[in-house]
């Protein structure tokens, strides 16, 4: 996966960049979508492997999609067809996302707790790493009994481990 990330990475900057010049980010946001789930459909991918050239595949690709890309996204489609990437597809929606909500000061978090929390504490996390942030933040709670007690809250690419279950590893791991 990480592989596919960095090869991914730069179609996704490249597709970012040119949404934001034409002030389409909707658009290029619900392409690559598009694209992305298209491309994770195995019968669909399958067939794509079939085609005797990428170019086809390229060609297929942008007729199973015809209304929902514009001339930017039909080249798009090209330009990956040329380089055979189309396994990479939805590594790339996800890094345009990522990049969507950094220019827009967004964050997406996800907190997973031992026991469900209250609203009022919810809002409070919220409202300070949106402090600390300096961004709009979207909390995923999920409720997970086996960390015992504590946290693990994931920002971004950055996990904070305060749980019960990750302490107790640790500690076992330091009396050995």
């Amino acid at each position: 996966m990480a592989e596919n990330l960095t090869v991914a990475r730069p179609y996704a900057e490249a597709a970012f960049d040119v949404a934001v010049e034409s002030n389409k980010l909707d658009d290029w946001q619900n392409m690559l979508e598009a694209m992305s789930l298209a491309c994770k459909d195995a019968y669909f991918m399958d067939h794509m492997k079939l085609m005797p050239n990428s170019s086809l595949a390229a060609d297929s690709l942008i007729s199973l999609l015809k209304d929902l890309v514009d001339e930017e996204g039909k080249n798009f489609i090209k330009v990956i067809g040329e380089n055979n990437r189309f396994e990479v597809i939805p590594e790339i929606y996800e890094e345009f996302i990522r990049l969507r909500q950094k220019h827009e000061k967004c964050l997406s978090c996800t907190l997973l707790t031992a026991r469900p929390i209250l609203d009022s504490e919810i809002d409070s996390l919220k409202e300070k790493l949106a402090k600390k942030y300096d961004s709009k933040i979207f909390l995923t709670t999920k409720v997970d009994p086996s960390l015992i007690g504590g946290a693990v809250l994931k920002i971004g690419d950055s996990v904070i481990d305060a749980s019960v279950k990750t302490s107790l590893v640790n500690l076992s791991s330091t009396l050995r």
